[in-house]
């Protein structure tokens, strides 16, 4: 997932991609059954479906429909003088699988053999991946009683699963020196193909940068956005001077990463909504987290004709709550910056915004916030100036037990929320250790259902502390059918979170939520 550094210092970058780490804390300031197909139709020792005999002129021939394996049908019919029969499906099947009709043969031409299907496979291939796509390795994964680790490519199996299962996994790593504990359990899995991404699986980097625009003065009612970004995230440096700035940029992955940085000038009114463009211009840019190492970024902003339009669109309001809209200006190199923070943010807008090549526009409209109560967001990507779109807030749900403060929760407790019609789910519950003096966990259980208990991850090898307040919040981010879609090889993270647009591997316009939270303690 992508990381937003707004400050133009050091020590302020750090503190906010730390404040980013705090995720679902009201105190930061806060495999398709996979048709595992089995298309074997095995039998005797043909391999592939077994072929029908061709019929001659005096006798009736046969036509042997295919043998699926395991347990396809055997299907016979008698052919013609001339032609071989037709193969039939008599109803073989295997958990779920059946086989199919075999073909018509003809005079000495034997008719093809009907292929079985074997969607019942007790194994699960899967595997962890996080929200920039990034193969997570050594990650415990336990099905089951069946506890086994990622390989390098975040791949896993377990064999002999049931055909409805619960998988759990949990990333243990530091951040600033921090430890942090992120267990997920995904509810209700019959897929043996799942996709089990997550927020957050590779180390955080930080290398510092000298940005430097060149043949420009600032004004008063202007400024410079730079955002650098790749595959690995994106740093974003807002109010940038005439004379720069010395800072860090972050990124998520290995120690060195290659990204490209974008500078855009331009003149803003009193509410800080751009009023002109007058200048961009792009660099690459090598970043290590090497002591010593400073990227030098060069830009230069002499004023030229930048292409611009007036980008209008709708909102309509959701349950309510402080309403803001969102412009954003998106690379095709992971990069992106924020032109428009429109709060209250109407309901019908227009916002000027630039035409640059390899960008597309991001346009979001809100409700809520995170910090105090409920979220609720959806947002248009791909857009151009041109483009008008109609954008519908959705609800985020509402907790209802257990009450705010309860000091007794146990494993028995039952953790129930309603959700309107509008945003069925599945639904992301969070539990996050939120003392200060204890150690930093999150829980996420990815689940179909309304009402849940704290349920096991990694055979108890992760456990939330007892008689510590814990937080607990109810997201949904977009709309799925089941949690076995929210599995599927693209993920199901949306690009914004509680702490805004995070931008990250996925181009597709959604919505995310995040109810009000309540504390609780478990008891001992």
């Amino acid at each position: 997932m992508s990381r937003v550094v707004k400050s133009v210092s050091k020590q302020m970058s750090a503190a906010n991609v730390m404040r980013r780490s705090l995720r679902w804390s009201p105190l930061a300031a806060l495999v398709a059954l996979g048709a595992c197909t089995s298309v074997l139709g095995i039998e005797d020792l043909h391999q592939g479906p077994r072929p029908g005999v061709g019929g001659d002129d005096s006798s009736s021939g046969t036509n042997a429909g295919g043998k699926s394996n395991p347990s396809g049908g055997s299907n016979t019919t008698a052919g013609t003088g001339n032609e071989g029969g037709a193969g039939t499906d008599t109803g073989g099947t295997n958990n779920g699988g059946s086989s199919t009709a075999g073909t018509a043969g003809t005079i000495n031409d034997a008719g093809a053999g009907g292929a079985g299907t074997d969607p019942g496979s007790p194994s699960v291939h899967g595997h962890v991946i996080d929200a920039l796509g990034h193969k997570l390795a050594n990650i415990p994964v336990q099905i089951g009683g069946t506890l086994v680790s990622t390989d390098e490519n975040g791949a896993f199996v377990i064999d002999n699963v049931t055909a409805t299962y619960d998988v759990s996994l949990d990333l243990e790593f530091n951040v600033n020196a921090s430890h942090r504990s992120f267990a997920w359990v995904f509810q209700g899995l019959t897929r043996r193909d799942p996709t089990l991404e997550v927020r957050w699986g590779v180390p955080v980097r930080y290398g510092n940068i000298l940005v430097t625009p060149q043949n420009v003065t600032v004004a008063a009612n202007q400024t410079i956005t730079v955002a650098i970004g790749g595959p690995e995230g994106n740093t974003e440096l807002t109010g940038v001077g005439a004379n720069g700035v010395d800072t860090d940029a972050t990124w998520e992955g290995g120690a060195t990463t290659q990204e490209t940085a974008h500078g855009l000038y331009y003149a803003q009114n009193a509410n800080e909504l751009p009023t002109s463009y007058l200048s961009y211009d792009t660099s690459l840019v090598a970043l290590s987290e090497a002591s010593g190492n400073k990227a030098k970024i060069s830009l230069d902003l002499t004023k030229v004709t930048v292409d611009s339009g007036n980008l209008q669109g709708t909102a309509t309001a959701g349950a309510g709550g402080d309403r803001s809209n969102e412009a954003f200006l998106r690379f095709d190199t992971g990069a992106f910056m924020r032109l428009v923070n429109d709060s209250p943010g109407p309901n019908t807008f227009s916002y000027l915004l630039p035409s640059i090549p390899k960008s597309t526009l991001t346009v979001a409209a809100a409700e809520g916030d995170a910090y105090y109560g409920s979220y609720a967001v959806v947002h248009a990507d791909g857009l151009s100036v041109t483009s008008k779109p109609a954008l519908k807030i959705p609800t985020a749900a509402t907790l209802t037990s257990p009450a705010d403060q309860l000091d007794t929760a146990t494993a028995a407790t039952k953790f129930t929320f309603q959700s309107p019609a509008s945003n069925p789910g599945p639904f992301v519950v969070s539990f996050q250790n939120v003392d200060l003096n204890g150690p930093f966990q999150t829980l996420f259980v990815v689940t179909a259902q309304k009402q849940i208990t704290i349920p096991d991850v990694i055979g108890g090898g992760f456990q939330l502390k007892h008689e510590q307040a814990i937080n607990w919040r109810v997201e949904t981010d977009g709309k799925f059918a089941s949690v076995d879609e929210m599995t599927g090889p693209k993920g199901f993270l949306d690009s914004y979170d509680e702490y805004g647009f995070e931008g990250g591997t996925k181009l597709d316009s959604g919505e995310y939520t995040i109810s009000s939270s309540r504390i609780v303690k478990l008891a001992k």
